[in-house]
């Protein structure tokens, strides 16, 4: 009989569920619903456990405690749900078009239309043990952090990441990246990106180099696990290098990339790749690629990520590789 009990203990805690159109299944706490987006809680996704769904991507839902519902006019008080594009609250008595004018919220305060927005920021620390070939072989580590600020509106990211590896007595690797990007949320497909990506590297005898670059996003891809994002946009790459008898590089570029995030549910995937062609020279481009997996994740803010990047130079100087490539294994740490 105590197991019989024991097992009933967790369809008695309360949540809320949500049915994607892909046949998705979420159970969790939803937050709220404001500008076609609802912002859905999932425990079981650890650190990173908020949501932000596409209300046109949601099938259904239901809610285990009171909401508020509004369509612009009067607020209901209670128990939700939503199927065939309506908004059930009062137990049937109120409805609405489960669209982009709907709002739902919980507590007793303005309704999210109204509130003054705060930009909510995750921040991340991180170190990893690395392998190295191309340029120079090796192992070695590197150290990075970053933080991400989310508005309804916009999305800000900055990081820095320092890099350090030896073979032999020899560097292979010794580089630093600070990056700073804005980009605006989609609205349906479109968005802008402003980003740079500044340093030094030298392993490969740059002093100091720089990419700044613009353009415009496109949200190839979205669903309740994850996303695709491509950005096309216009850059200019400058590299000051360390041997004077080399010309400084400094080129109007173009700017393409790729995004990839992915819920997995025993990992989750990231992967980006940029590819910058000089519109000066014939053939002068670079290309920086990273995918890694977030393994090993649970309710607290520690997670271990497994992965590769990849540093390719079209023109590297005369006595280097083209490729340089770094295998890591990093623990992070995540919090609010």
């Amino acid at each position: 009989m105590r197991t019989f009990f024991i097992l009933l203990l967790p369809l008695a805690c309360p949540a809320d569920t949500v049915t994607m159109k892909d046949g998705t299944f979420l159970k969790g706490r939803i937050e709220k619903i404001v500008d076609g987006t609802m912002e859905f809680r999932a425990p079981s996704l650890g650190a990173a456990n908020v949501l932000k769904l596409d209300l046109s991507q949601v099938e259904s839902f239901v809610t285990d405690e009171a909401v508020r519902v509004s369509a612009g006019g009067v607020v209901s008080d209670g128990l939700a749900s939503a199927s065939g594009g309506r908004v059930v609250t009062r137990g049937g008595l109120e409805t609405n078009a489960l669209d982009h004018g709907v709002e739902l919220w919980r507590e007793p305060s303005q309704r999210p239309s109204e509130a003054v927005e705060k930009r909510e920021w995750v921040t991340q620390a991180d170190a990893d043990l690395s392998g190295r070939s191309g340029v120079v072989s090796g192992s070695g580590y590197s150290t990075g952090f970053s933080a991400k600020g989310v508005t309804k509106a916009d999305t800000v990211i900055g990081g820095i990441r320092l890099m350090r590896a030896e073979a032999q007595d020899r560097i292979s690797a010794d580089d630093l990246h600070a990056t700073l990007s804005y980009e605006t949320n989609p609205t349906r497909i479109v968005f802008w990106y402003v980003r740079t990506d500044t340093g030094f590297d030298n392993a490969r005898q740059i002093d100091f180099f720089s990419v700044n670059a613009g353009g415009l996003g496109f949200r190839l891809f979205t669903d309740a696990k994850g996303k695709l994002d491509a950005r096309a946009g216009l850059a200019h790459r400058f590299e000051l290098f360390a041997d004077s008898s080399q010309p400084n590089r400094s080129a109007p570029s173009g700017d393409f990339g790729l995004v990839l995030n992915r819920e997995l549910g025993w990992a989750a995937w990231d992967s980006s790749v940029n590819f910058v062609p000089s519109f000066q020279t014939t053939g002068d481009y670079y290309i920086r690629h990273e995918s890694s997996l977030n393994i090993l994740r649970n309710s607290g803010p520690l997670s271990l990520r497994v992965g590769v990047a990849n540093d390719f130079r079209s023109k590297p100087l005369p006595t280097q590789a083209k490729t340089d490539t770094a295998y890591f294994l990093r623990t992070t740490y995540v919090w609010k």
